[in-house]
């Protein structure tokens, strides 16, 4: 089983008249408290997921406030469920393979296969930006790739495993996916999580 939790950036700092934060470039300080309402959320969705479930921080755009919004939910997640026995954590924001292979070791190992393991593995994914002139269906099929090829990634490491892929995405792309699935009767709508 794979979801995808959809997320869009926090507020960002270059049109808004919010002061930029200093630890999260490109988002604002009202941006990174939305971000920390979010993860709330998110925690909750961690914390009644079965053992031995996969949650993947990463999916971003080369937008640097898509990335920052991420390192706001992976520093808040840390903090509040930091100290659970049945929830590991890999490097902070260390996206070599080496940390994938030891967490999908560890993760059998711990509790007896119960433990869930939260992964910081920023991705840039340039299917969640639209290429200018595209249409809605072509915006759509691409982040539907980006997804895809997403899943067969982390797959080789989690083959077994239920898996949850947090994305960072821009509104726009967000929106022309939901809609394209909707119109398309698509099953695969039931596994996404939009957390706007």
């Amino acid at each position: 089983m794979t979801k995808f939790v959809l997320c869009h950036h926090a507020e960002r700092a270059d049109r808004s008249a919010g002061k930029e934060s200093e630890r999260y470039p490109g988002i604002t300080i009202k941006g990174e408290e939305q971000a920390r309402e979010k993860t709330k959320m998110l925690a909750k969705m961690i914390c009644g997921l079965p053992g031995g479930s996969v949650i993947v921080l990463g999916g971003c755009s080369k937008a640097i406030r898509t990335k920052s919004t991420l390192m706001v939910f992976t520093d808040e997640l840390r903090r509040t469920l930091g100290s659970e026995k049945d929830i590991i954590f890999s490097k902070p924001f260390d996206s070599s393979l080496n940390t994938l292979k030891e967490i999908s070791m560890r993760i059998g190992y711990i509790g007896n296969g119960e433990a869930r393991a939260i992964i910081d593995f920023p991705l840039p994914m340039e299917q969640f930006i639209s290429l200018r002139g595209q249409k809605e269906s072509a915006v759509a099929r691409r982040m539907v790739d980006g997804l895809n090829g997403q899943v067969g990634f982390f797959r080789r490491f989690f083959p077994r495993s239920p898996m949850v892929l947090v994305n960072n995405v821009h509104a726009p792309e967000t929106d022309a996916l939901i809609s394209f699935l909707q119109k398309r009767n698509n099953d695969t709508l039931a596994n996404i999580v939009n957390f706007m």
